[in-house]
């Protein structure tokens, strides 16, 4: 589910045009847009404090078959969330699993395996390395 919910609208939306037997689905709530509360903490480990909201979109459908998806992406983005819903509910299926793997979930990772790559050698180059200079006396 993070590799639907965390890649690119277009290529999701892409490869699921091309997907060739997709199910009937249901939509039995949403896509609806809503706020979320993010919580930090200092160090990883300290107090939480409030950080903000994040705006999410969420999806529950319902396929042939009885298999319900659910599905929430950051932003406001109704397509992505109900396409990510009903690949979460067909991906139920055992049947349908391996060919949905192979034609969108896995080529989905690939590219925002790539994405976050180029994005860490991008920071990469504009990070900065500060060292204490000790005086000798």
């Amino acid at each position: 589910m993070s590799v639907l919910a965390e890649s690119n609208p277009a290529d999701l939306e892409a490869l699921w045009d091309r997907y060739g037997e997709k199910p009937d689905y249901q939509v039995v709530l949403g896509p609806e847009i809503g706020l979320l509360l993010v919580q930090g903490r200092v160090g990883g480990r300290g107090r939480r404090f409030h950080v903000g909201e994040v705006t999410v979109t969420r999806c529950n459908v319902r396929i042939s078959g009885g298999a319900v998806g659910t599905a929430m992406v950051l932003g406001c983005r109704p397509r992505q969330a109900e396409i990510a819903a009903v690949l979460d509910a067909a991906l139920q299926d055992d049947r349908r699993r391996p060919d949905l793997l192979e034609s969108v979930v896995r080529p989905l990772e690939r590219r925002l395996k790539e994405a976050r790559r180029r994005e860490a050698v991008r920071v990469a180059a504009t990070q900065v390395d500060f060292s204490t200079m000790v005086r000798g006396e």
